[in-house]
């Protein structure tokens, strides 16, 4: 019997597999301005709530920048540079929407009154005032001056309550 067993051989040693970093997630670009518009409705609806009191304030602007990175950064996969930007200017056009909103549901609430005091023979509905808003700015250039106003103290304040927030998202993002 020629068999030859060799009684003191080790066996190889595997060496562990390289751990490799996590490849950085792609950024969804469609997606993340999705999340943003999305979240930052947020935003909106406060400024439309505290429109109704009559009341402006950069907080909206700020829950509005917020929750708009945020919706792109979870919608997006990540967050970049330009994700930021496209976040923040989202934001600032929920707010014009919501602005626009609050002018409708004003023109609505004048609308009735007209009508209860039988200035005027139809009551139009929100959506007619919301689709008809525009003609009343171009129609009324004081209304729509003064509401204009309230749009740019509104998105003055909205950017002083958002700019650091959004600095420093941009900055973590360099």
């Amino acid at each position: 019997m020629d068999e030859h067993v060799e009684m003191n051989t080790v066996p190889e040693m595997q060496t562990p597999p390289v751990m490799q970093a996590e490849p950085e997630k792609r950024e969804n670009v469609l997606g993340g301005i999705v999340g943003a518009f999305l979240f930052s409705l947020a935003g909106g609806v406060i400024w439309f709530l505290l429109d109704m009191v009559g009341f402006y304030a950069g907080i909206s602007g700020l829950i509005g920048a917020v929750c708009a990175i945020q919706g792109y950064r979870i919608f997006g996969g990540r967050l970049s540079k330009k994700g930021v930007i496209i976040a923040a200017v989202i934001s600032l056009l929920v707010l014009a929407l919501a602005w626009y909103l609050c002018f409708a549901k004003d023109l609505f609430q004048a609308h009735k009154e007209w009508y209860a005091a039988k200035e005027i023979d139809y009551m139009p509905t929100y959506a007619e005032c919301v689709r008809a808003g525009g003609l009343w700015l171009k129609e009324e250039p004081e209304i729509a001056r003064s509401y204009l106003l309230n749009l740019l103290i509104g998105i003055a304040l909205a950017i002083v309550g958002s700019v650091r927030y959004i600095i420093n998202a941009f900055k973590e993002n360099t």
